[in-house]
């Protein structure tokens, strides 16, 4: 994670996602009404973590409860984004920095959330889910190179040349990070790797931090930026939190749907997130490992389901792919909901969605 200050996309797609409501007709359980009773809402909003918003809303018995609880909660994200921070290093902490740095001299012993966060992206490898590639850091640096000194001077703002892009491009095979799991080591059989884990970093953080919510105060929810998991639902009356879907077009400052949830986590990919512009042209962060350029196939792409980090990898994913082949990958995953915006402004659907989007429920 690179310390650059929080965009404005960054911080309206925070205001899109947070704090919206659905109002429940049913009844509650006993159990349910008498946690109700007592419970508050609380809330806390931190900006020191994975270069954006991120904000906790719970209920809690009392102040007292919810600070112990979300201190945990928020103790555990720094770690994380320690352990994940590719940018920068820190005393006697083996993170995605020192691993790129020493990782192709000789095996590298890890800390074990990195570990299982590159293990689990290993097993999806070999699955054949190839278009979300965390080895892909010697493209997507370059282009990080070229994002930053763009925005900082975007006068003189350039693309990557693609002679470079494609010499890079030679060292992103993922079969070339070797995994031991005894050992809990890391080693790139290929010296001119590295790995870059933007895609998924902030899921397996959202599932981590979920896990111990849903100890403490099990009625919550998690927003890390395009990142939203939705716990237990909310202990007002309400049978779900409402999750929005924002607007691709930032200056309008606008929910374009809300997604109904409880149990749940939503994660959005989209081109108006972190960009810069060139000759009048916007390039955006996602780039398509095929074109080696920012894909133009998709504006957003929202994942619905259970697991974090799976949204976060689908979600670049199907944003990289055309929507039919897209579609099929969607449909053939059981508890996988997804909304596409495509460049020509249509909207779609997976058929499940329709128990969540609002703007997909017939009116009562």
């Amino acid at each position: 994670m690179h310390r650059n200050q929080i965009s404005k996309a960054a911080f309206s797609l925070f205001l899109a996602l947070v704090l919206l409501c659905s109002v429940c007709s049913s009844a509650l359980g006993s159990t349910l009404a008498d946690a109700y009773a007592s419970a508050q809402r609380f809330s806390r909003t931190d900006l020191s973590a994975f270069d954006t918003v991120i904000t906790l809303v719970a209920f809690a018995p009392d102040q007292a409860s919810f600070d112990r609880a979300a201190d945990r909660a928020f103790e555990k994200i720094q770690l994380l984004d320690h352990i994940f921070d590719g940018y920068n290093a820190y005393d006697d902490l083996h993170n995605l920095y020192y691993v790129n740095l020493h990782a192709a001299h000789a095996p590298v012993e890890v800390p074990d959330d990195l570990f299982q966060l590159l293990s689990w992206c290993k097993e999806q490898w070999a699955a054949g889910r190839r278009e979300t590639n965390i080895a892909m850091g010697a493209v997507l640096s370059l282009w990080h190179e070229y994002r930053t000194a763009g925005a900082l001077h975007p006068e003189e703002a350039q693309l990557p040349p693609m002679e470079a892009l494609t010499a890079a491009s030679q060292h992103i095979d993922f079969d070339n990070v070797v995994l031991d799991a005894e050992k809990q080591t890391v080693f790139f059989s290929d010296p001119d790797l590295t790995l870059d884990i933007g895609a998924v970093a902030k899921g397996y953080a959202a599932d981590a931090v979920g896990r111990i919510l849903y100890e403490d105060m099990p009625s919550f929810l998690l927003s890390l930026g395009g990142n939203v998991y939705a716990g237990n639902a909310p202990l007002d009356g309400r049978s779900n939190w409402a999750v929005g879907v924002q607007n691709p077009d930032v200056t309008q400052n606008g929910t374009l749907d809300i997604l109904d949830v409880h149990d749940k986590t939503v994660v959005t990919s989209g081109d108006y997130w972190r960009y810069y512009t060139v000759d009048g042209q916007r390039y955006h962060h996602i780039i398509d490992p095929e074109t080696l350029m920012p894909s133009r196939k998709m504006v957003s792409v929202t994942i619905l389901c259970e697991s974090s980090i799976l949204a976060d990898f689908l979600s670049t994913a199907l944003f990289v792919l055309p929507y039919e082949e897209g579609r099929q990958v969607a449909d053939s995953l059981d508890g996988v909901e997804v909304m596409w915006i495509l460049p020509d402004g249509s909207i779609h659907f997976t058929d499940g969605m329709k128990d969540y989007a609002r703007s997909m429920k017939k009116p009562a």
